[in-house]
């Protein structure tokens, strides 16, 4: 039987829905394969918490615990944390050098697709499209010209390394941009601004078992707030969920065949999800950004396309662990 790491928590503003997310991959994985551990992350604390209570830190010199004098060494880490350190490519460069097989994307496809205007940049290499932006690093004058030039108003100003929608801000007008860069620099050293582009919300899942890359759904994202915020993501009411989406055929292809291309020339391992926006006006659809670690909770996306799939989600659990042995 297997030892798999299941690993939550981490230092970001998405720790809690990390903690969700594993406690999900823990309850689904197939217990008749795998002997699982719950690890938990908190900066330089790593821990699994025993069924007695007692905490037991973890050997970070092979990434292993001693439990009653007897070592456990674990065969996977199966990485479950959003924003850092799991999904920017640290804790994949800590595993690549311990020589522990893991889940997921490299640290380099991690490094790259987490910072999300120089993401956009590779993506729009590969024929994608995307919407105008400006970079901006904390200590550059925001240059208000040439934001209203390039982006216009309405536009996004969101922080380059997060995710699930944490410190992204809708500027309406100039005199909030300030205030905008201010949340954004709660959780980066640098942000982006965008163009905001009207239209109705995508996200493609992408998997890569045994070698071969296939889309799993395109589902539409109707969201309640006024953009798929954090609060939108996960609270039941936030949003709705369409798989798959209401979408002519063309389109659903061409957002599938972005996604693979996406997915192929990023070299992206495991499972991600690649989220796009349709323009209303031009039928143009634009990527937004990928997420390598997508979250699996109860009310998350990719297990409603796993499921749209026919497949149940402890049998992708164990495709994504085993495509984890064959990569190392």
């Amino acid at each position: 039987m297997y030892k798999i790491a299941i690993i939550a928590g981490g230092d970001s503003g998405e720790y809690e829905v990390s903690l969700r997310t594993a406690d999900n991959i823990f309850q689904m994985v197939d217990k008749q394969l795998f002997e699982p551990y719950l690890i938990h992350f908190r900066g330089v604390e790593w821990t699994w918490k025993r069924e007695d209570g007692a905490i037991v830190p973890v050997d970070k010199n092979d990434f292993s615990l001693t439990v009653d004098g007897k070592k456990i060494c674990f065969d996977v880490a199966f990485i479950a944390i959003h924003g850092t350190p799991g999904e920017n490519g640290k804790l994949q460069s800590y595993f690549e050098m311990i020589g522990m097989p893991y889940t997921g994307c490299s640290s380099f496809s991690s490094a790259l697709t987490f910072n999300k205007y120089f993401c956009n940049l590779a993506v729009a290499k590969v024929g994608v499209p995307i919407a105008p932006s400006l970079h901006f690093y904390r200590n550059d004058a925001i240059d208000y010209g040439q934001i209203a030039q390039v982006c216009g108003y309405p536009c996004f100003v969101k922080a380059c390394n997060s995710g699930s929608s944490v410190g992204v801000t809708k500027v309406h007008h100039a005199e909030e941009v300030a205030a905008a860069f201010a949340e954004a620099f709660k959780y980066d050293n640098q942000l982006m601004v965008e163009k905001f582009i009207r239209g109705r919300e995508m996200t493609c899942g992408v998997t890569s078992v045994y070698g071969k890359v296939q889309t799993l759904a395109v589902t539409e994202v109707v969201a309640s707030n006024e953009f798929y915020d954090y609060d939108a993501k996960y609270s039941a009411v936030g949003h709705k969920l369409l798989t798959p989406a209401d979408i002519p055929a063309e389109e659903q292809h061409l957002l599938e065949n972005y996604a693979e291309s996406i997915f192929h020339h990023l070299d992206c391992k495991g499972v991600v999800r690649c989220d796009f926006i349709i323009s209303e006006e031009d039928r143009i659809p634009y990527f937004l950004e990928i997420n390598t670690i997508p979250g699996q909770t109860a009310l998350s996306i990719i297990p409603e396309q796993v499921r749209y799939n026919s497949l149940n989600l402890s049998e992708f659990y164990t495709k994504l662990i085993m495509e984890a042995f064959q990569e190392s």
